[in-house]
């Protein structure tokens, strides 16, 4: 089990929604429902937040990522890391969580964020809008090399969610697979064929997902 998650204080930092639109990022113009707006709350149902849009259904939404969430302590990394001066949606989330890291949070883990009930389904795999959105070429490829990418979750019981809410650990996953693992076998950084079959039986790891590893690592 990661150590932490018990003692953690999880807090929603701000919530964010946004639809498919143009927009007019640092070097193109792009349909995109990344750009995000803050609101004071928002419902969550069982195809992701009221207000809110994926631009391509083939690597965005479903009900394996009705929401996403990226953990708030990563943006003072990344102006310590690498100069970035970068604030919470910038890596188009949802939901921007306190104490929420890669390291202790697990695939299978329920929480409840506002009224809502969330399931961890898998890690977020983030593309080039962030490089577009942000003018920072490279920025999803540094996210993915450094593992801080966030991750996505189900809905469990629909309700609504306010920036302060707390974000509560209702059930651990027994089987203690945190997400940081999920992103190393999933870049490239872990070939753990064991890891891979035990994720391969989970019902709580997303369907995609699974096919993507299996696909990346030549396992059928």
């Amino acid at each position: 089990m990661p150590p932490g998650l018990w003692e953690a204080v999880m807090r929603i930092a701000a919530v964010f929604v946004g639809m498919p639109r143009k927009v007019r990022a640092a070097d193109r113009q792009l349909v995109t429902a990344g750009a995000k707006s803050p609101v004071d709350s928002a419902l969550l149902g069982f195809d992701g937040f009221a207000g809110d849009g994926v631009a391509n259904r083939k690597y965005h939404g479903g009900r394996d990522r009705a929401a996403c969430l990226y953990v708030a302590e990563h943006y003072a990394w990344w102006k310590q890391a690498h100069g970035f001066d970068l604030l919470p949606g910038a890596f188009c989330e949802n939901l921007t969580v306190e104490g929420a890291s890669e390291e202790v949070v697990c695939i299978g883990d329920i929480f409840r964020a506002g009224s809502a009930l969330v399931q961890v389904s898998q890690p977020r795999d983030p593309c080039r809008t962030l490089d577009h959105l942000n003018g920072l070429p490279g920025l999803a490829e540094l996210s993915r090399d450094s593992g801080k990418c966030g991750f996505h979750m189900r809905t469990l019981e629909e309700g609504v969610v306010h920036p302060g809410d707390s974000f509560e650990l209702v059930r651990r996953d027994p089987r203690g697979i945190a997400v940081a693992r999920v992103l190393d076998l999933y870049h490239g950084r872990s070939t753990d064929r064991e890891l891979f079959n035990r994720l391969q039986e989970m019902t709580e790891f997303g369907v995609q997902v699974k096919q993507d590893i299996a696909r990346k690592m030549g396992w059928g």
